[in-house]
């Protein structure tokens, strides 16, 4: 997506060759002009899926997830991490490698339980989170038909490992490589 990657080389900070910081415009501050291309992107994108509903983990993926949900007339489930085991939530555990840190991916069960879902999430790195969001809708006999990714950063390992898997993928800017050192980013695509 032009106007997403045009974002990134504008207001991206490279932190590290792994680390890329999109706090201007997506995970601290929201630009919703982009937010909502972004959302129109993931719809048309998924216009030819069935699904019920789509899905996301809080909170990054959350804006760009609205819109896609307003493009699509579907509604929008938020997973919430716990720090805890909570009795009526279906949870799963997870691990962020980002804060390092264990939590619980948790929902009621009630507003994902036998349907088919497509998740919305800001970061692709290692796949973990597509993972046990998976794991976590088959416990509520739901399935996980697509995956919308914001950024992925294909030089790490979590876009082959899923394709590999089988799990579908759309990222709306595939990052190949990023250099602090110059401050250069190159994209797939």
């Amino acid at each position: 997506m032009k106007q997403l990657k045009e974002m990134i080389q504008a207001q991206g900070k490279i932190k590290s060759t792994s680390i890329l910081d999109v706090s201007d415009f997506l995970n601290m501050q929201v630009n919703p002009k982009l937010m909502d291309a972004m959302g129109q992107a993931f719809s048309k994108a998924f216009e030819a899926v069935d699904f019920d509903a789509y899905i996301t983990v809080e909170a990054s993926g959350i804006a760009p997830a609205v819109f896609a949900s307003l493009y699509s007339d579907k509604p929008l489930v938020i997973i919430k991490k716990q720090r805890k085991l909570v009795d009526n939530l279906l949870q799963q555990p997870c691990y962020s490698y980002t804060k390092k840190e264990d939590y619980y991916l948790s929902v009621n069960q009630k507003y994902i339980e036998g349907k088919r879902v497509i998740l919305i999430d800001d970061f692709l790195a290692s796949g973990s989170v597509v993972l046990n969001v998976d794991a976590l809708c088959t416990l509520a006999n739901a399935k996980l038909v697509h995956t919308g990714i914001c950024i992925s950063k294909d030089f790490q390992d979590g876009m082959q490992a899923l394709k590999e898997k089988g799990y579908p993928v759309v990222s709306l800017a595939r990052i190949k490589k990023m250099d602090p050192e110059t401050g250069s980013i190159v994209f797939i695509d």
